[in-house]
């Protein structure tokens, strides 16, 4: 049975010039139809044949051009999706009917994970009162549909959960939540609970976690272990152990206790835009890995030092076509090249060194990244805006407000997940969860707006129950 509760059509970027946003008013006026009321028929063979020439060239042009720009890899598509990013988005505040309308989201640290037919959600905090829970123990997930959003309902979850990931196939769908010392995983009846061998954490936030269709990888010490996923859902097994692999920080930190990182070692998991390679960053070492889905192994392709400051380390990565993305405790964010391993000379940072607002006690949660090409979006370093950069240039593009107050008396966004059918993100923080879209045809838009207006009224309706 899904879990996001019926199936869908994959749903691809329409191209026509009827739907796209921002293009089809290039192709439209009375301009285009001035042009052609002087034409003559040699005029007309003229331009027939310079519209076949460009037809047959336009891809390849749009994908030259594009990449050139930006950095993305599939041309006019990309363009589309790279202007819709500096555009005014539509953005709304996700109702949690599990609770009335008293609170838009769970409390402490939340985070979400999509295959882009669901969407779960789960958090830390253990202090949330007058949920609708589904048993009497606290910890739950949250479950809504990838494509409407609709809230679908909550699911107990048999730990504590920390970190969260989905892997499996679109309708069978393993949701795996773990926390400092275990690691679970869910599907409908069935449950698989997993110990770690550590003796002390690594890592209070919990033990990062990456999913996909075939395979999940849990990092656990200083170790990569990866799993199959079992296809066959009748099976109890969900899992199966295919490779641990050793990464090349021989002790943790937990073995020696002079080291300054002890007991608190940032570690970090994030996918390619392929999903068949990954960055991995633990305290400062970062490495990039390609996954071998049917012999079942990973391979390291590359391994980048952070030593410039021996009291920082990376906490969140992001791994673009060209570049790797890395945001320090800092909350200041770093690239390096992805295959030379060589750092870029600028950091980034939305608010200048001066500003008083940038006092590192004001935060809790470090800034969350999603990267493709050369564009990268950014949680702010104010807790309120969803930030566009350029991280070849270094360049600032845009800034989008959310419906946060500014730190240090606003509240953290503590993860974001993009939704590639709806061209948009979902940005939570304690007690809130915002869809920010970024419509690139009527399609999506109309999409949106609609989420916009069901919010709204649901809204209305619980306040009022």
């Amino acid at each position: 049975m899904s879990l996001a509760g019926r199936k869908h059509h994959r749903d691809e970027m329409d191209q026509s010039e009827e739907t796209m946003i921002g293009l089809y008013d290039l192709y439209s006026g009375d301009l285009s139809e001035q042009m052609l009321s002087f034409t003559s028929i040699h005029d007309l063979c003229t331009i027939d044949a310079l519209s076949k020439k460009f037809q047959a060239s336009a891809e390849s042009l749009w994908k030259k051009l594009v990449y050139e720009k930006t950095g993305m890899k599939n041309g006019k598509a990309d363009w589309i999706r790279y202007t819709s990013f500096l555009r005014e988005p539509i953005s709304v505040s996700l109702v949690d009917e599990a609770d009335h309308g008293n609170g838009c989201s769970f409390g402490g640290t939340p985070q979400i994970a999509t295959n882009g037919a669901i969407v779960v959600m789960t958090s830390d905090d253990i202090n949330i009162e007058d949920r609708a829970y589904p048993s009497n123990d606290s910890e739950v997930i949250c479950l809504r549909d990838g494509y409407s959003l609709n809230f679908s309902r909550l699911v107990s979850s048999p730990i504590h959960p920390f970190k969260l990931e989905l892997c499996g196939r679109v309708g069978s769908e393993i949701i795996v939540i773990s926390n400092w010392m275990q690691v679970a995983a869910v599907r409908g009846n069935s449950q698989l609970v997993r110990r770690s061998s550590q003796s002390e954490p690594e890592n209070s936030s919990g033990l990062p976690l990456l999913g996909c269709e075939t395979h999940l990888i849990v990092c656990i010490g200083n170790c990569l272990k990866l799993y199959r996923v079992e296809t066959d859902t009748t099976s109890p097994k969900l899992l199966s152990l295919k490779q641990s692999v050793v990464t090349t920080r021989k002790k943790g930190p937990q073995d020696d206790p002079q080291d300054d990182l002890a007991g608190d070692l940032a570690m970090s998991i994030s996918w390619g835009n392929d999903k068949s390679s990954f960055v991995y960053c633990r305290g400062t070492e970062i490495s990039i890995w390609r996954l071998d889905s049917a012999e079942d192994t990973l391979e390291q392709m590359k391994l980048i030092h952070y030593d410039e400051d021996e009291d920082l380390q990376i906490e969140d990565v992001a791994l673009g076509d060209d570049y790797v993305v890395g945001s320090s405790t800092d909350r200041h964010i770093h690239i390096w090249d992805r295959f030379t391993g060589e750092k870029l000379p600028h950091v980034l940072c939305d608010v200048e060194e001066e500003d008083d607002r940038l006092s590192p006690g004001d935060f809790s949660h470090c800034l969350k990244l999603w990267c493709c090409g050369r564009i990268l979006m950014s949680s702010s370093h104010l807790g309120n805006m969803l930030c566009v950069w350029d991280v070849k240039s270094g360049e600032l593009l845009k800034e989008h407000p959310l419906e946060l107050d500014e730190l240090p008396d606003g509240t953290d966004i503590t993860d974001i997940a993009y939704l590639p059918h709806l061209n948009g993100f979902l940005v939570v923080s304690p007690y809130l969860t915002t869809f920010i879209a970024f419509a690139t045809n009527k399609r999506q838009l109309r999409m949106a707006t609609s989420i916009r207006r069901r919010e709204r009224v649901l809204l209305n309706v619980l306040l009022n129950y």
